[in-house]
């Protein structure tokens, strides 16, 4: 009973966004079936309140299908962003999380990710707390390496999964998640060092590392700003 009246206010959340939450609109956008008792029971808990064929969120309301809706738009933007999963997978898989994604857990994607403002399909992610406390820092954000310029450091989060045999190459050089990179130069490759070892990565691989930059780290600053890329471990075209 709990997952239909939260789809059912999901549902007028999501229709409100584009139109008018007609009781037609929001029973063709919702992915569970309900009846007049349903919306009863919603009313009669100050969830809903009706305006003629208006289905409309109370103040209760909102507060739970606005975490809903945040909780499903940053499962989708992590599953696209980390497992690079095709539409109908992670739509089914976020379907699922945002009834049990607690609020500190989303807010931990949502620091991960940098705090997007929209899922992979362009849609408004509500704000959270962290993103009001973490807007101006930078320390949380993740990005591709490719973002990063000569004299910056990061750890590294993860390798694309789509690059299955990138990520084993990268892994037997040394370059795991956790390990913390000083990128050294950008052209003509992209020249990163890490723990004694130097590579130098092509756009296109260097684009599948995603990292969190790290600010004032002194102690790396000796692996910063070199301007060869020296005697390399490895070298993908």
């Amino acid at each position: 009973m709990r997952r239909l009246e939260e789809e059912i206010l999901e549902a007028i959340w999501v229709v409100a966004e584009s139109g008018v939450p007609s009781i037609e609109a929001v029973r063709a956008r919702c992915d569970e079936e309900f009846t007049e008792a349903d919306l009863g029971r919603l009313e009669a808990t100050g969830k809903v309140s009706r305006s003629e064929n208006e289905l409309l969120l109370t103040a209760r309301g909102k507060r739970r299908a606005r975490m809903l809706v945040r909780c499903h738009r940053l499962a989708e933007a992590l599953l696209h962003t980390v497992f690079d999963l095709n539409w109908e997978t992670r739509e089914a898989i976020a379907c699922d999380v945002e009834h049990t994604l607690v609020p500190e857990l989303a807010d931990g994607i949502c620091t991960l990710l940098g705090h997007p403002s929209e899922c992979p399909d362009g849609k408004p992610i509500p704000p959270g707390a962290c993103c009001i406390s973490h807007r101006q820092s930078i320390d949380c954000r993740v990005m591709p390496l490719t973002e990063l310029g000569p004299g910056r450091t990061a750890r590294v989060l993860f390798v694309k999964t789509g690059s299955t045999d990138r990520a084993q190459q990268l892994t037997a050089c040394g370059l795991v998640p956790g390990i913390t990179i000083a990128v050294f130069q950008r052209t003509p490759a992209f020249g990163i060092s890490f723990e004694g070892t130097e590579l130098a990565l092509d756009r296109a691989v260097a684009a599948d590392i995603f990292v969190s930059p790290i600010e004032h780290r002194e102690d790396r600053d000796e692996a910063v700003g070199r301007e060869r890329v020296g005697d390399l471990c490895r070298h993908w075209d």
